[in-house]
């Protein structure tokens, strides 16, 4: 057997000398476990995420030209050595340490020029880590071309998970920076948006932005804002230069509930104008100001803290309530058009929110894998145990499935924005037409991806702590390499940021059902995905299930409540269907087995479910599978670890062997027994 997957050897301990007497012998051969003696388990350390993880492997080929890819494949390796490396994880251990605070004022009571969030030495460092590797820049440095921004998440894939939630500040900057690089072609070359634009994407010395939407009235709901925007350009007697960033023509006002990454260097906000509507505005969090000797100080631009969240998870991020008191700001887009020029911001950090999620999902599942590899139960080696098996082999189909969903729709995202690729593979993933249709699909996929992609992934992380017993539950700050608690807290944060899971479901039913969305939809779907597929039964199955769903949402279009009362069902069939042709795609352009086989295990048996909220008609299609029960466990071994089931696997029970004599039978462990 490859000595990768024997089991660990359990610690004796060291002798021990004592004064007292002698203890009884309980067995001949038996001495009782001590503190420091006894089985103590020892886990191999956690693989280059990078390099051993063969389904992002093969994702990233077929996406990405070799010749980007070869270009890619070693600061991937790197970033992934650092990204499970003593360094990083001293980091993490030291975010979790040590949370952030507000100091308001001095030890005398006088009040700071600004409020003082105090963060972690762990927290920045990791921030400059990632930002260095360009978890933010390689979606808009022109390197990798039309396909920047899958060379982006290519990284955050391998980041999220080591990042003590860093992703959450990296995903809204890079949210931004796709804002406003839309903005800047319409500014003037004084505008101090193309300076902001180089900040937040720049490698060293970066401004980190945040967005701050969320208020006690609405929740989801911005359009209960209680924040006022009021029109007020400074006197130019009172101007330091020409149009300087922290002297905007706004004023706004508000209390904002939910403010994440409150360490930011500028913010994003929603506020309402006269008009009673809407606007988008950008403002630094501090300013510059001369006193009356002539030196110039740095002070808040109206922004106050009222207190920190206490939450669940995420805790070594920054989140908070603030009051904005007449904060300088500058307006972003047309005026009463807030929620619409946001918008451009939220498609990318919702792929970012998808990424993440399956990035942490990753992770439990290489702790998990790593604990089966060490430990047996019954005297068997648990990486064989049948039902152990299918449970990882489960979660694998279900990962590769909506991997495949997330880096698809990233891919379009991608190309929207910098075109699309002149020359593509006959066997490239099944791109919508460049303009409407290419819009249409995004917009629906992204937020499919970032719904379901944080439900699902949350589920299997809780699987993946169970998958390791009473550890599995442990939340030990100092030990994050094999936490997995702690991913799967940060995790659940996903779930509600940029949209909770009803909040997306609706989105993506008022989408598909306004104008002829649907019919563009579908003519991607049925015209270039299905009609591509090969393998007869994915492509009949996947048919009908397409037919079943585009018939329920024709129907939801006479009857709009009682569409989004189905919401949930509707977006998560409509992830199963995309993911699973996707998989079918995938398994066709090189015949790959394990390939074929998730793509069967998804689209015919069953394995690809996204959750309770499907439809059975949409999701469960009828089939009679020809694969033996023990030939599908050794097929679950491949999926799982890469290898064939080896000759003596575990029974997963106890299995009696007869004794001579006429002796009654003893139940007994072999992990060799017939």
């Amino acid at each position: 057997m490859n000595r990768l997957f024997r089991p660990a050897v359990a610690s004796k301990g060291r002798a021990r000398h004592t004064l007292n007497a002698p203890r009884r012998q309980l067995h001949s051969n038996a001495r009782p476990s001590t503190i420091d003696s006894g089985y103590i388990l020892s886990l191999p350390r956690l693989s280059n995420p990078a390099t051993s993880d063969a389904a992002y492997q093969r994702l990233l080929s077929w996406y990405l030209p070799s010749s980007l890819n070869e270009k890619l494949q070693p600061r991937l390796k790197k970033f992934g050595d650092e990204a499970v490396s003593d360094q990083v994880n001293e980091w993490i251990s030291n975010a979790e340490r040590q949370p952030p605070y507000v100091k308001s004022r001095n030890v005398w009571g006088e009040k700071y020029c600004y409020d003082r969030l105090v963060t972690s030495e762990g927290w920045k460092a990791l921030g400059k880590w990632g930002i260095q590797n360009g978890v933010v820049a390689l979606g808009y440095e022109e390197e990798f071309g039309p396909y920047r921004r899958i060379a982006q998440h290519a990284f955050n894939y391998i980041y999220s998970a080591s990042s003590a939630v860093y992703s959450c500040p990296v995903s809204m900057t890079s949210g931004a920076a796709r804002l406003i690089s839309h903005q800047l072609k319409n500014l003037p070359p004084a505008h101090p948006f193309h300076d902001v634009y180089q900040h937040i994407v720049s490698r060293e010395g970066n401004w980190i932005s945040s967005q701050w939407m969320t208020e006690r009235p609405g929740g989801s709901d911005v359009q209960n804002s209680e924040t006022w925007a009021e029109h007020a350009p400074l006197p130019d007697n009172q101007k330091t230069g020409e149009m300087q960033f922290d002297e905007g023509d706004w004023l706004v006002s508000g209390y904002k509930f939910f403010c994440s990454a409150t360490d930011c260097d500028i913010a994003l906000m929603l506020a309402k104008t006269e008009s009673g509507q809407l606007s988008l505005f950008l403002a630094p969090t501090k300013k510059k100001v001369t006193l009356e000797d002539g030196s110039v100080d740095v002070v808040t631009n109206g922004i106050r803290f009222h207190r920190l969240k206490n939450k669940m998870g995420t805790k070594e991020l920054p989140t908070a309530e603030l009051e904005l008191d007449n904060v300088r700001a500058w307006l972003v887009g047309p005026v009463d058009r807030g929620i619409a020029t946001i918008a451009t911001l939220l498609n990318v950090s919702r792929t970012h929110n998808a990424i993440t999620a399956l990035s942490c999902w990753r992770r439990g599942m290489a702790i998990a894998k790593g604990f089966a590899q060490a430990r047996t139960t019954i005297n068997q080696p648990l990486w064989t145990f049948p039902m152990h098996l299918r449970l990882l082999a489960n979660m694998e189909v279900k990962f590769q499935g909506l991997l495949q969903l997330a880096f698809f729709t990233t891919s379009i995202l991608s190309f929207v924005d910098n075109g699309f690729p002149t020359e593509q593979p006959a066997n490239y993933p099944p791109l919508p037409e460049a303009g409407v249709q290419a819009t249409v699909v995004q917009r629906a996929l992204t937020a499919t991806a970032k719904g379901v992609n944080c439900k699902i992934g949350c589920i299997a992380l809780q699987e993946c702590q169970e998958a390791m017993g009473g550890v599995g539950y442990m939340d030990e700050p100092d030990e994050p390499e094999f936490n997995i608690s702690r991913l799967y807290r940060d995790t659940a944060a996903n779930m509600t940021w940029e949209g909770t899971t009803n909040v997306l479901s609706s989105e993506v039913v008022r989408h598909m059902l306004n104008g002829k969305n649907l019919s563009i939809f579908s003519d991607w779907l049925e015209g270039k995905v299905l009609a591509g597929i090969t393998d007869e039964a994915l492509k009949g199955a996947l048919t009908a299930s397409w037919s079943n769903l585009r018939n329920r949402l024709v129907l939801g279009g006479d009857d709009m409540a009682a569409a989004l009362a189905e919401g949930r069902h509707i977006m998560f069939s409509l992830a199963w269907v995309v993911s699973g042709s996707l998989l079918a795609h995938d398994a066709q352009r090189d015949g790959n087995s394990l390939a074929r086989e998730v793509a069967h295990r998804w689209v015919l048996e069953g394995d690809g479910g996204v959750g309770e909220f499907v439809f059975p008609d949409v999701v469960h299609q009828p089939t009679s599978s020809v694969v033996s029960s023990r030939e599908r466990i050794s097929r679950d071994c491949r999926l799982v670890w890469g290898v064939d089931l080896p000759e003596n696997p575990a029974l997963g029970y106890r299995a009696p062997v007869s004794k001579a004599s006429g002796e009654p039978e003893k139940l007994v462990a072999r992990a060799d027994a017939k």
